[in-house]
């Protein structure tokens, strides 16, 4: 049944292309996306306010990746705290506390060998700041309460939304809705969405304090394992501490408990028995040492379960739900924020692409394929996790510690392998070493490298030089091919009438002047490039001193000079299992992930991966 704006007492309107509910990590991270790839949007928040203390702290170096590509990372690794190593603690069978391991935190190859933590209210803040920059600004105090499906085309959805400041409701029609809206989502409600538990439903304090403490491994992430309980130390910024700990039944009991009377007003009030327990807790897991807090700047305690929603999205594929609204887990692999932002990382440029008419609406199917097999697996890795955690038993056992080298690949988000799909070619048709540092494998994340770039020898990170613009990359590795027939051949088929690049950007190449440089400084995407929906990065072995750049084979030197890179003796290329005297095509998605690897000589492979999704200009 259709609702009017007349039988709600909706007489405000308004239109917006996508409407985000939610300003957590998710939707901030949504919006900005949105922002750079050029699309209409709202983002809302029922909050008057954003979040003020505590809440999701570490980005995970795969976190870092993304951030850096919108220049967003210095801002936010300025205000935390970088965490190295993390230790595991246990009180072995004589009563005494020690420590049996110490570990990296992060294992696989990054720039980035370690996370960083800060308050959620501060990285709400950064992203809030880039929004204003671009004239954009989160509506707070706003909160939906309905939507429904309109038979209008250009405007299919019709969300109702209170406005908590003038107690008013009102109509915003729509063409997409993004839930980013937490865990007791209201946009998850409307779809009727249903969801599946793992675990138990675990009740847990968490607590930013300063302490005076003599503990030596305060400064390391620890996970401390008792018989009277455990407990997390997460090291933060200026010397401050997050302290997890799990609540048992008893002191659950007593944190539930009302004051008889007025003289219980302090001693019954449950922010001083929650600060009482955690101190409580922690000083009889953490004995012989001491750890006296000192002064608290946030503290909280939740239920949490291993939860996560069987789609991702309505049947209409017009709303989608983003991070808590359709995974929730414990907070001790510090992995809520980090899949949160992964998840609007991974939606928005596919969005961005279907909603400007160059992809088929089928590209969002692949939302739901790879994050909700993220999701899964985060779900079943936490469950055993939090499970191993909690045991006060069989504490000489070395499985949470295992779990815990076992998981890298989650808790650095490093290890991520996408599903075949759509996106997803799985059928590599070139040699690659397989015992390299990060061979290239469709479905994983292409291993950041550093580069000379040809024309003027500088030194570059390729984080720099992909900023987040919603387009692929097509990466040559050409080794030491650069002078070979192969590589001519290769730029002539890439300028025929029948290539990719003039297949499926939106102008043919003939009428695009050349590709103009970007970084991630540039405020916005240069003139020239907007008709670009691929574009090609030239990587080759040789001394770029020793070639001249008008020697490198066209289009290459002519349209792309400055995408023209050296590996000087191949160590990159080395580290991606690309072999010199073969070299290989990589197609890079939007989000940095590798869709297709093939060789030299397959550029129809590169057409026929986008026959799959995209629309063909001619």
């Amino acid at each position: 049944m259709t609702i009017s704006a007349y039988q709600v007492g909706a007489f405000k309107s308004r239109r917006t292309d996508v409407l985000i509910v939610g300003a957590g990590p998710a939707g901030c991270m949504a919006a900005a996306t949105l922002q750079r790839y050029g699309i209409d949007f709202c983002i809302i928040d029922k909050r008057p306010t954003r979040t003020q203390t505590g809440h999701a702290s570490a980005f995970q170096p795969r976190t870092q990746e993304i951030l850096q590509t919108m220049n967003l990372l210095h801002d936010l690794d300025k205000r935390g705290h970088r965490l190295t190593e993390t230790s595991f603690w246990v009180r072995d069978s004589t009563g005494t506390l020690v420590s049996n391991f110490t570990g990296a935190e992060v294992v696989h190859a990054t720039p980035y060998q370690y996370l960083f933590n800060t308050d959620q209210g501060m990285t709400e803040d950064v992203f809030e700041q880039y929004l204003n920059s671009k004239g954009q600004r989160v509506q707070r105090f706003m909160e939906l309460v309905h939507y429904e499906h309109s038979p209008e085309p250009e405007w299919p959805l019709t969300a109702y939304i209170k406005n908590n400041a003038s107690g008013a409701i009102e109509t915003w029609q729509t063409k997409y809705i993004l839930g980013t809206d937490g865990a007791r989502s209201a946009t998850r409600r409307a779809t009727g969405v249903q969801s599946s538990s793992q675990g138990g439903e675990d009740v847990w304090a968490v607590a930013d304090v300063y302490v005076d403490t003599n503990f030596p491994d305060y400064r390391r992430r620890c996970a401390i394992r008792t018989p009277d309980g455990g407990c997390m130390l997460i090291p933060r910024k200026d010397e401050g501490l997050r302290i997890f700990l799990q609540v048992d039944e008893k002191s659950q009991e007593h944190l539930d408990a009302n004051g008889a009377s007025a003289q219980d007003a302090l001693t019954g009030n449950s922010a001083f028995k929650l600060t009482q327990t955690v101190q409580s807790h922690i000083s009889k897991v953490i004995h012989p040492y001491r750890m006296d807090i000192t002064d608290i700047v946030w503290i909280s305690q939740y239920r949490v379960a291993q939860r996560v929603v069987h789609n991702f999205s309505d049947p209409t594929k017009r709303v989608f739900l983003l991070g808590d609204a359709c995974h929730t887990h414990s907070p001790k692999a510090g992995q809520g924020m980090n899949v949160s932002i992964s998840d609007a990382y991974n939606l928005t440029w596919k969005l961005a692409l279907v909603m400007k008419g160059v992809a088929k609406a089928s590209l969002l199917e692949t939302y739901e394929q790879e994050r909700l097999w993220v999701a899964q697996q985060l779900i079943e890795f936490d469950a055993l996790f939090a499970r191993q955690f909690g045991q006060k038993d069989k504490l000489d056992s070395q499985n949470l510690r295992e779990t815990w080298e076992i998981g890298h690949g989650f808790t650095s988000g490093l290890g991520y392998e996408y599903p075949p799909n759509l996106l997803v070619n799985r059928d590599v048709r070139t040699p690659i070493n397989p015992k390299a540092v990060e061979p290239l494998t469709p479905g994983k994340r292409l291993l950041p490298i550093d580069l000379i770039r040809h024309i003027d020898g500088n030194h570059v990170r390729m984080l720099d030089i992909m900023p987040s613009n919603g387009r692929f990359h097509l990466f040559i590795f050409a080794g030491n091919l650069l002078s070979a027939p192969a590589l001519q051949k290769l730029g002539d088929a890439l300028d025929s009438p029948q290539s990719p690049m003039s297949l499926f950007n939106l102008l043919p190449l003939e009428l695009m002047e050349r590709f103009r440089h970007e970084d991630i400084t540039n405020d916005s995407i240069p003139f020239t490039n907007e008709a670009y929906v691929l574009d090609i990065f030239l990587i080759h072995s040789q001394n770029h001193l020793d070639i001249h750049l008008g020697d490198v084979p066209v289009p290459f030197s002519t349209k792309w000079p400055m995408n023209v890179y050296s590996d000087f003796g191949g160590a990159a290329q080395s580290q991606l299992g690309v072999p010199d005297d073969s070299g290989a095509l990589a197609l890079v998605r939007p989000d940095g992930y590798i869709g297709l690897v093939t060789g030299l000589d397959n550029v129809d492979d590169v057409t026929s991966y986008f026959d799959g999704f995209m629309h063909r200009r001619i």
